[in-house]
């Protein structure tokens, strides 16, 4: 005998003989024109029909609307195309790549995003850990709660599932720095024109990108002062050929295309490589001793017997942008030059060794925040553009303190 049509209490729940389905309908609003929108479930068995009626009844009470069926593996390439794509400078846009790649998509990628729970992510956090990536933990909770906001913002989910979950917390490491007599042995092996990129990163922090990207209108020397305008940073390539290529990599598309940002200004220079705002996304001005600022000037008038079409500080032999590779061998070389025996110290231990001679020479956090463009809750906006009194008394303690270790 087969089951009735409709039983009593089960509202929009009916029985298609034909199909041999039950079918649940629940009306969501009007359209444009006035007519009647509705939303349709499905299954052969009636309590499951009902079940998935009631889910939808509930968003649609609850969000007005009923919530996405994406899988998180479709929301995620989605996601990463249409709205990290065009804000994300190229790192951090690789960085979420991997991640998801990595960790998200093998462990929930076929779970609708409105079905992941706290406790999918936190052992997706746990597996990480286990692995010994704490830092990337943490990376990747940042990289969810992003995504899963975006994914509530288009009613996709009622709530950011990662807003129920503790960010793991990246084991905190003591960072690597010099020696001040190694310090000293480097500055000194750096004393030339040529070496000015190594004074200015051991006195002023710099990041790698920020040396590489450097232009020579960098340098005011009407004022003394050396403002961070760009970070070198290699791009990534897209498909252009619209899927009719057989190459996997977009870099080997025969109509491969530049990925450039949408909302930030950039110079392309040489192939992958391009200029972009620094890291914190404004520039940021400090001062320079007057022995390093004479060796700057020198730098720069040499330039002018050699090519450099980009207008670089510190360009190639041939006026193309020193790569990170490249530089990091510089820096080996230096190392190397002074009698430094650190076969592990790459060129962010010179940012660190700034950071901490200036701790060490009783520079205020705030004014070594100022000087470095070094983020933090209670720095954050408050280190840009800066010419303060309390900056060039910071460069004069830090000359002073390298004299007399010197």
């Amino acid at each position: 005998m087969m089951p009735r049509t409709r039983d009593s209490g089960d509202g929009g729940l009916y029985y298609d003989k034909k199909r041999n389905l039950w079918l649940g309908v629940v009306d969501d609003g009007f359209t444009a024109d006035g007519r009647r929108k509705q939303r349709r479930v499905s299954s052969r068995s009636q309590s499951v029909a009902r079940d998935k009626l009631d889910t939808l009844k509930t968003e649609i009470k609850i969000h007005g609307s009923p919530l996405g069926n994406q899988t998180v593996a479709e929301w995620g390439a989605f996601w990463l195309e249409t709205i990290c794509k065009p804000k994300l400078k190229p790192q951090p846009y690789r960085t979420y790549r991997a991640i998801l790649a990595t960790w998200v998509i093998p462990a929930i990628g076929k779970k609708k995003v409105k079905e992941v729970r706290p406790s999918d992510l936190q052992r997706i956090y746990a597996k990480i850990k286990t692995a010994g990536h704490t830092a990337t933990a943490s990376k990747t909770h940042t990289v969810l709660s992003s995504m899963f906001e975006s994914a509530r913002l288009e009613k996709l989910v009622g709530d950011n599932v990662a807003k129920s979950v503790r960010a793991p917390k990246p084991l905190k490491k003591a960072r690597d720095t010099l020696a001040p007599e190694e310090t000293m042995r480097i500055l000194n092996a750096a004393n030339t024109s040529a070496g000015t990129k190594w004074l200015v990163s051991l006195y002023a922090g710099i990041r790698q990108g920020e040396r590489l990207g450097a232009t020579i209108d960098s340098v005011d020397f009407g004022t003394g002062l050396f403002t961070v305008l760009w970070g070198l940073s290699e791009a990534n390539y897209e498909h252009g050929c619209d899927g009719t290529c057989s190459a996997k990599a977009a870099g080997h598309c025969p109509k491969k295309q530049l990925v450039t940002p949408d909302d930030m200004e950039y110079r392309v220079l040489k192939g992958r490589l391009m200029l972009l705002p620094p890291k914190s996304g404004e520039s940021r001005t400090f001062p320079l001793p007057v022995s390093l600022l004479a060796l700057l000037r020198s730098q720069i008038l040499e330039l002018d017997n050699q090519p450099n079409p980009h207008g670089l500080l510190w360009p190639a032999k041939d006026g193309s942008p020193i790569t990170s590779g490249v530089d990091q061998a510089e820096w080996k070389a230096l190392l190397i030059q002074a009698g430094v025996d650190r076969p592990t110290a790459t060129t962010h231990w010179a940012r660190h060794t700034a950071i901490s001679d200036l701790t060490a020479s009783g520079v205020p956090e705030r004014v070594i925040g100022e000087i470095v463009g070094h983020k933090s809750p209670g720095v954050t906006g408050r280190y840009q553009h800066v010419s303060s009194r309390d900056a060039a008394d910071a460069m004069g303690k830090l000359e002073e303190r390298r004299q007399i270790e010197g």
